[in-house]
């Protein structure tokens, strides 16, 4: 099982490196500068003043900046925002809470209601469970996220104000769990929404063929009870598409969590991300790039090792 971890992590780092690449070309090739985004229109016409430039590090080649920001990304050095000042890292450290607490409750949210609709719906198939549960599926990965925001806050927020539209927690009071928990139930609800009907469908799909095979036949032929034969040998073995799915969703969960951050104005890395992209802050766009890529990698890795406990075989390859 070590071996197998190691093999993993190695795998991961060229692809962080690699995706740092792609994301500082990217950045590097939009139009504009962090100067110019400073600077008045009206007094500068225009113009990028070349001192302001040589200050930020700005004048070398692209190429020579990547090398030293991943010189000092190496030493733990995110480097300083070009708009406040800060160290970037204080400024991801203040915002990724919010974001990974939004996230997680979401992922266990849509995984544990999905899988256990899923696998009911397997078992009793055609029935009127089911084809309710096929049907919110489908709703629920057809509309897409923001308008089940908007509809969530003119219904829950507006219509009838149960929870409150915005924020971490009421602003102007001292923090408690109670009041984060109630800000937090209609952003994580709207966000699970999609991932939930997905995984709802996948589980159905998985528990079917499962439920099929010849090894589920001849334990219920040797007497076993239907609640071993459903969760020893058919859920155990319909675990591995869903460990692939659950991991496959993370990169659009979290690109889903900014969207949805922004509308509920969740002070976490999405408002971050938009801000710094508005201002053309690259040092905190590639820190939330580095961190973010990090994050759904452990999250691979994470998959692997359970792909491992789900499947010993698999250790052996």
């Amino acid at each position: 099982m070590q071996r197998y971890i190691a093999r993993r992590l190695l795998i991961a780092i060229p692809m962080l490196i690699g995706i740092t690449m792609m994301t500082y070309a990217f950045i590097n090739l939009a139009p504009g500068d962090p100067v110019s985004a400073m600077a008045d229109p009206q007094l500068t016409l225009g113009r990028t003043n070349p001192k302001q430039l040589e200050r930020l590090g700005l004048d070398k080649p692209v190429a020579v900046r990547y090398l030293i920001w991943l010189r000092e990304l190496a030493k733990g050095n995110f480097g300083y925002s070009y708009q406040s000042g800060k160290p970037v890292l204080e400024i991801i450290r203040a915002r990724i809470v919010p974001t990974l607490e939004l996230t997680s409750v979401t992922l266990v949210v849509s995984v544990v209601l999905g899988t256990v609709f899923g696998v009911l719906a397997a078992l009793r198939q055609y029935s009127i469970y089911d084809y309710l549960l096929s049907v919110g599926s489908l709703i629920g990965l057809s509309i897409p996220t923001f308008f089940f925001a908007l509809l969530a806050l003119y219904l829950f927020a507006a219509v009838w104000p149960i929870f409150p539209s915005f924020g971490f927690t009421t602003y102007g009071s001292d923090y408690s769990v109670l009041d984060n928990l109630h800000h937090l139930i209609l952003p994580a609800t709207v966000l699970s929404v999609e991932s939930m009907a997905g995984n709802t469908r996948y589980a159905r799909t998985a528990m079917l063929e499962v439920m099929r095979s010849d090894y589920v036949t001849t334990a219920r032929a040797k007497g076993l009870s239907e609640f071993s034969v459903i969760g020893r040998h058919a859920f155990q073995n319909a675990l591995l598409p869903l460990i692939t799915i659950t991991t496959l969703r993370l990169p659009s969960l979290f690109g889903g969590a900014f969207i949805i951050e922004y509308m509920f104005a969740w002070p976490g890395m999405g408002q971050l991300s938009i801000q710094a992209a508005v201002m053309r802050d690259y040092t905190v766009l590639m820190g939330l790039a580095v961190i973010i890529a990090a994050l759904v990698l452990g999250a691979n890795l994470l998959a692997d090792v359970l792909y491992a406990f789900a499947d010993p075989r698999i250790r052996q390859t």
